[in-house]
């Protein structure tokens, strides 16, 4: 799997050839492949100088091959003033292959979609892992500006239907409150939050907040929302609002979080070459001589869900926990088409 640091506990290959696009699209003139592999994130944990690290090097290759699959084109040369020494190549993406093509017309209906998409994308910042990366090329004295490359990232990634409510309410301090699921028991109670801040984490997007029942913090993942997100209302209808915990608090539960998912892990059996098994970049690592693979998770019902897109390509050894799921939801698939 890709690298993994404590800013980016499951930073997986999508976060990983983004980043990569914000950097080459920052640095005008182009980067060098060590200068890449050292400043974005998804490389730079693996990344020693002076040391060739194959794995890392496929690593790369594959990713640039994925953004020309996308369309993303990204050049190279290598400067005159270096002549023939081909160990000097810069890498880039020129700006003007993501203006509109010319000869695309859209329909009505086509632009409103689009303009529906640029509300979720307009104003987004850099993700910080991108900015960390940008960070580092500016101390190499790579010359760019940051502003090039503002909006390209997506504010919202992803299309839970309670999303866009609790964004509003942990920008806004209100108090909400929604139904949800327990995933063990399947049991659904109403639950009032004082949402705090919202985290994607592994493809899962959760809120993190303090449960006005269980009168601690608690995260609560969005798939698991039932209902509508309400706002609470005082008696002249007011939204009710929080005070935002302090930054301690926050973090202190953010890390908590962090914590809980390196504290489980999963060991699965993998079959070399099938799809799970590049799913996993399990055939990026220089030094694997079995099928075993290791994964920390946060949430064991859904990652039975993910390992059950996977069939037989992938049998769960620990813990059993994970391997009953896994079960139960082929049995289930099995009795609803028996």
């Amino acid at each position: 799997m890709s690298s993994k640091s404590d800013d980016d506990f499951d930073l997986g290959k999508p976060e990983r050839l983004f980043n990569l696009t914000c950097v080459l699209l920052y640095a005008k003139n182009g980067l060098t492949k060590s200068q890449i592999l050292s400043s974005v994130p998804g490389y730079d944990a693996d990344y020693t100088p002076g040391k060739v690290n194959p794995a890392l090097e496929k690593k790369f290759d594959r990713d640039k091959a994925a953004l020309r699959q996308l369309g993303i084109l990204i050049d190279g040369e290598i400067p005159e003033v270096e002549d023939e020494n081909n160990q000097i190549y810069f890498y880039k993406i020129k700006r003007e292959t993501f203006s509109w093509p010319t000869d695309v017309k859209l329909t009505p209906r086509q632009l409103a979609l689009l303009n529906l998409a640029a509300q979720a994308w307009a104003g987004g910042s850099l993700s910080s892992e991108a900015s960390r990366g940008i960070t580092k090329l500016r101390a190499l004295g790579v010359v760019g500006n940051s502003s090039d490359i503002v909006g390209i990232s997506p504010k919202i990634q992803a299309f839970e239907p309670s999303l866009r409510e609790l964004e509003f309410a942990v920008t806004e301090n209100i108090t909400v409150n929604f139904d949800y699921r327990n995933p063990e028991t399947g049991e659904i109670k109403t639950r009032t939050v004082e949402p705090w801040v919202l985290r994607s984490i592994g493809g899962q997007w959760l809120v993190l907040g303090y449960d006005e029942y269980r009168k601690e913090p608690r995260n609560f993942m969005l798939r698991r929302i039932v209902s509508p997100v309400t706002q609470i209302l005082d008696s002249k209808r007011s939204p009710v609002t929080f005070e935002a915990p302090e930054q301690h608090v926050l973090d202190a539960a953010v890390e908590s979080l962090n914590e809980h998912a390196k504290s489980q892990e999963a060991v699965l059996s993998v079959t070399p070459g099938s799809e799970a098994w590049f799913r996993y970049e399990l055939d990026l690592v220089a030094d694997k001589k079995d099928n075993i693979h290791r994964i920390n998770y946060h949430d064991v019902y859904v990652l039975a869900e993910q390992l059950r897109e996977y069939a037989d390509q992938i049998e769960v050894v620990e813990p059993k926990q994970l391997a009953d799921l896994v079960r139960a939801g082929f049995r289930k698939v099995a009795d609803l088409h028996g």
